[in-house]
């Protein structure tokens, strides 16, 4: 039998009763005629929970404890998933990620999955048992417990798929993928069909659906992905290469709530001095797309956005790890947002920024910076006027787009 991977996450599994509905909807897969590894989140707020017991007991909680304490909120998860299909007469097993064989690199709360050895895995589903796995979890070569960062299940389930040649589902508590979020836009509609590229630039850009590293490691390894609810039987969203989906182009918009706006200024520049900065930032572990690079006089200008936990991270990188830091000066200005439009109709459609900025000069939404690239458009906006962004943009350029 072919092997099929589902993903739950918290809100699927938040309650006794949505385990047990949980239960109900792996064994119909399973009569379909499917081998079934079935990943799972924390239930509800418990990873939540967790961190702020350790809050309490201190403002800096290490790291390697701080792993160590919030795998256990997917054990829960997976013991009770085993337990509900065992008293449905099913044969499950739960494992953990590292008896899953989920290896890691040594960065605890945000490791990256260097292999999957899934002996374990195999041998149970051989025997005819359901298998149960804790996702955002795995082990280094040293190991450790480690985790994978906020909606790392995501990634535990796509790599699960990749090394069975298997397809995946992630259940969640949305419908789909929406051409923006229905909860800001109530007109958005539903996409039944993305590219991998447009799905990694909304994940990137701040989309909550999924975790942007699943969806980067799902087109590396061709893994057939599909975002369905949970809570309901309608059809979601399929996400593949865009060769293979039919239908028209596809648009939505993303916001990255809480962004920081990155300034990395030098003076008296040698000449090529910006290449050899951007190579020192592309050593550092953070995400840089640059919004401008300014050059003249021997002054060199750089600035960018980024997620406002990942300016921190950066900011201790830059200073720390960089040789070129002393030469150069960093500001970082929080409180804004980062609104994307993202397609696979923008490359060569010099119109959608020009008529992005229109729409928020119209609206008298202050723009900080603007990023174009083959996929996107982004505006850092103010974050007190992101959601009349969000709303801006999706009328001008996602509904007039499709209507």
């Amino acid at each position: 039998m072919p092997v099929m991977v589902h993903k739950y996450g918290g809100t699927s599994v938040g309650t006794v009763e949505r385990i047990q509905a949980v239960a109900d909807r792996v064994l119909a897969a399973r009569r379909e005629g499917h081998h079934m590894v079935v990943v799972v989140s924390a239930m509800g707020e418990t990873t939540d929970h967790l961190v702020d017991l350790a809050r309490q007991i201190t403002t800096q909680p290490n790291q390697r404890e701080l792993d160590m304490l919030l795998t256990a909120g997917e054990r829960i998860t997976m013991a009770l998933l085993a337990l509900a299909l065992e008293e449905r007469g099913a044969r499950a097993i739960s494992f953990t990620g590292s008896q899953s064989g989920i290896l890691t690199d040594e960065r605890h709360g945000r490791a990256r999955v260097t292999e999957i050895r899934p002996h374990r895995v195999r041998e149970a589903l051989n025997k005819g048992a359901i298998v149960i796995v804790a996702g955002f979890q795995g082990v280094s070569r040293e190991r450790e417990v480690t985790t994978l960062g906020r909606g790392g299940s995501d990634t535990t389930a796509v790599a699960m798929a990749a090394s069975f040649q298997a397809s995946c589902v992630i259940y969640t508590d949305v419908d789909g993928v929406f051409s923006a979020d229905p909860r800001l836009v109530p007109g958005a509609r539903r996409l039944p069909h993305v590219g991998y590229d447009v799905m990694s630039t909304l994940a990137h850009a701040g989309a909550q659906v999924l975790h942007a590293r699943c969806v980067d490691l799902a087109a590396r390894y061709h893994v057939p992905l599909e975002v369905r609810s949970s809570f309901t039987d309608g059809e979601g969203t399929m996400i593949g290469d865009p060769a293979s989906l039919e239908g028209p182009a596809i648009r939505a918009v993303a916001l990255e709530r809480r962004a920081a706006h990155c300034v990395l200024e030098g003076e008296d520049c040698a000449p090529g001095a910006e290449a050899s900065v951007l190579e020192a930032l592309s050593k550092l572990d953070v995400p840089i797309e640059l919004l401008s690079l300014e050059s003249s006089a021997g002054r060199v200008r750089l600035s960018w956005p980024l997620a406002e936990d990942e300016a921190a991270a950066f900011e201790e990188a830059w200073k720390t790890s960089s040789p070129a830091a002393g030469r150069w000066r960093l500001s970082i200005a929080r409180g804004g947002s980062l609104v994307t439009i993202a397609g696979s109709d923008l490359a060569g459609d010099a119109d959608v920024a020009l008529a992005g900025a229109r729409a928020l000069s119209r609206a008298e939404i202050p723009m900080l910076g603007a990023r174009a690239t083959s996929l996107s458009v982004s505006f850092l906006v103010p974050a007190a006027r992101a959601d009349e962004a969000v709303q801006r943009l999706h009328a001008e350029l996602v509904e007039r787009k499709a209507g």
